[in-house]
């Protein structure tokens, strides 16, 4: 996109977010899933200004943007599980995705099966493609729901985040911070999100090992018990066998 239109969208997108919030943030977001041209970025990025700026909260934010995102994908999903290959050669679908990105996006999809709806909200060009996909190859939709609810709840607060701290760290007017935050954004929010990633995947493989040392922590032999929990058996013992006898 040439400067002038892009800071023309931006300009755009910024006064809707500063008058409509959160509104706007859903709004756009679900209209960038059913395909309008605009990256998703541009509207996480400029809610995360207006976090920083103290026009809006990063929770309320974040539900937002990220509703906004799963109920798009939702509906071209359903269109896709509804209406099967028809609607990947639609019109609308092919004028979106070409065939030939249509033949990337099946690639994709047989390379890592339902696991590309979670990449692919991480890949530029292949996401609207990857879904409709799915919903055509008759993909669970609630394992589709959660899927990419992992992604949107990554990618959405990151993004969303790196605005508000743009927007406290540099003073500049408002568009030309809208402008250098999406610079940042794009160009480092990759390595952000990768490191999102790896913080969740080493927490998870924490949690999974404390689990797993848990039962045999559980499980200690009596010599390794303390004194009194011994002699409180052995008296429990002596007790059982005595009234045996009897």
């Amino acid at each position: 996109m040439p400067a002038t239109g892009q800071t023309i969208l931006m300009s755009t997108i910024l006064d809707w977010l500063l008058d409509l919030r959160y509104l706007a943030m859903f709004g756009i977001l679900f209209l960038c899933g059913m395909g309008l041209p605009i990256p998703e970025e541009v509207t996480l990025v400029g809610s995360g200004l207006l976090v920083g700026w103290g026009e809006a909260e990063i929770l309320w934010a974040s539900v937002a943007c990220v509703l906004g995102i799963l109920a798009g994908d939702s509906i071209i999903f359903g269109l896709g599980h509804h209406y099967g290959r028809r609607f990947l050669l639609s019109q609308p679908m092919r004028f979106l995705l070409p065939p030939r990105r249509q033949v990337k996006v099946a690639n994709f999809f047989a390379k890592h099966g339902s696991k590309a709806v979670f990449f692919a909200r991480f890949v530029a060009g292949v996401r609207i493609g990857v879904y409709a996909y799915a919903g055509s190859q008759r993909m669970n939709w609630l394992k589709f729901l959660c899927l990419d609810l992992l992604g949107a709840i990554i990618s959405g607060p990151t993004s969303i985040y790196i605005g508000s701290l743009f927007a406290r760290q540099v003073g500049l007017n408002r568009e030309e911070a809208f402008r250098n935050a999406l610079q940042v954004a794009r160009r480092f929010g990759h390595w952000l999100l990768l490191a999102v990633l790896l913080a969740i995947a080493v927490f998870v493989l924490f949690r999974l090992f404390r689990r797993r040392r848990a039962p045999a922590k559980a499980q200690l032999p009596p010599s390794s018990m303390p004194s009194s929990i011994v002699e409180e058996q052995k008296e429990a013992e002596v007790l059982r066998e005595s009234t045996a006898d009897r």
